[in-house]
C-alpha cells in the first residue's frame, strides 16, 4: 500500500560520497538518477528514497511508502566506513593508493541479501542497463507498489518469486536466469536456505555456502557477500578486476579467478572487497577515458 504523508528528511553529515560511483555503479540496480543526475530514487524495503549531495554531507528524503529508520540508511549508504583510515593505510599501494586517493567516496552498499541475490543472478554475462530493467520489471509485476513512481515498488520476497515461478521470470526476459531465480526463491521461502544465517559464519563458510545454491558461482557468491552480508574479505574477480590485479600486483593471465581472490585476500585481508570496489572503478574509468 502506498504510503501518504509528508516527506520525512535526513541528513547525513559526511565528508565525502561519490553518489553515482556508490549506488548506480554497479552494486545496485534499483537506483535511478532524477533532476539530470543531481539525486538518485530508489526503493530500500518499504521505503521510496531520494539521495542527493548538499553542503557537508548528503540529504536523504523519503518520498513514499514506509518512514525510514536513520540508523538503517546510514548504515545501506555505508556511511560509517572509515575512508580516511583506509586511504592512509594503502597510501603506497600501486593500484588501491591512487584510486582511494583518485576516486573520493566511493562506498560499499549493505544491501538487503534477497533482492541483491536477485540482483546478481540477474548479473550472469549481461549488463547494468538490462540488469535494471530485469530486476525493475520483477519488482513492478509481483512487488508491491509503495510510490506514484514508474519504478515505486519494493522488490517481491522469495515466497513470491517461488510462486510466480521460473516461466515469470522468462516471460520478464531473464531467460537462462530464470531457472536459477525460481531455484534460489524456492530454497529461501522453504528455509531450506536462510540467508540472514550467513552474516553469522565466516566468509569462507558463507560462500561455501551461497555455491551450493544451483547457478551460484564463486564470482557472483563474492559480490553478495561484498555489497550486503559485509564480509570483507569477499573479492569479486572480473575482466576488470582481472586485469587490474595484472596490472598493478603481478597476477599471471594464467591464475584462475579464484586464485586472484586469494591473492587478493592475502594482500587486503577485510579490506579486500573495498579494495575490489576501488579498483574495479579506476580500471573501468580509466578504459572509458581511453575511448
Amino acid at each position: 500500500m502506498m504510503g501518504t504523508g509528508t516527506s520525512q528528511q535526513m541528513f547525513f553529515p559526511v565528508s565525502e560520497f561519490d553518489l553515482s560511483g556508490t549506488i548506480d555503479g554497479g552494486q545496485a540496480f534499483r537506483w535511478h538518477a532524477v533532476e539530470d543526475g543531481k539525486a538518485y530514487r530508489g526503493v530500500v524495503g518499504g521505503s521510496v528514497l531520494e539521495v542527493r549531495s548538499a553542503s557537508g554531507g548528503l540529504d536523504v528524503a523519503v518520498v513514499a511508502g514506509d518512514g525510514a529508520d536513520e540508523s538503517r540508511v546510514r548504515t545501506y549508504l555505508g556511511l560509517d566506513d572509515d575512508l580516511e583510515a583506509l586511504r592512509a593505510k594503502y597510501a603506497d599501494d600501486p593500484g588501491l593508493g591512487p584510486a582511494l586517493s583518485g576516486y573520493l567516496g566511493l562506498r560499499l552498499l549493505k544491501q538487503d541479501p534477497w533482492e541483491c541475490l536477485c540482483g546478481f543472478i540477474c548479473s550472469a554475462t549481461s549488463n547494468i542497463p538490462r540488469i535494471k530493467l530485469n530486476m525493475g520489471s520483477m519488482a513492478s509485476t509481483y512487488g508491491e507498489r509503495i510510490g506514484p513512481g514508474e519504478a515505486d515498488f519494493a522488490f517481491p520476497g522469495p515466497e513470491a518469486v517461488a510462486s510466480a515461478g521460473e516461466q515469470a521470470a522468462r516471460d520478464l526476459a531473464w531467460g537462462f536466469r530464470a531457472r536459477y531465480l525460481e531455484g534460489a526463491a524456492v530454497a529461501v521461502a522453504t528455509g531450506k536456505f536462510v540467508l540472514e544465517g550467513l552474516l553469522d559464519m565466516s566468509y569462507e563458510e558463507a560462500r561455501n555456502a551461497l555455491v551450493t545454491l544451483d547457478g551460484i558461482g564463486p564470482k557472483i557468491a563474492d559480490c553478495v557477500l561484498a555489497f550486503s552480508l559485509r564480509k570483507g574479505e569477499a573479492f569479486p574477480v572480473d575482466r576488470w578486476v582481472r586485469r587490474a590485479m595484472e596490472e598493478w600486483y603481478g597476477a599471471s593471465e594464467k591464475m584462475s579467478n579464484d586464485a586472484i581472490g586469494q591473492m587478493a585476500r592475502d594482500r587486503f585481508g577485510d579490506d579486500a572487497a573495498y579494495a575490489q570496489q576501488y579498483l574495479f572503478h579506476r580500471q573501468r574509468l580509466a578504459a572509458r577515458a581511453a575511448g
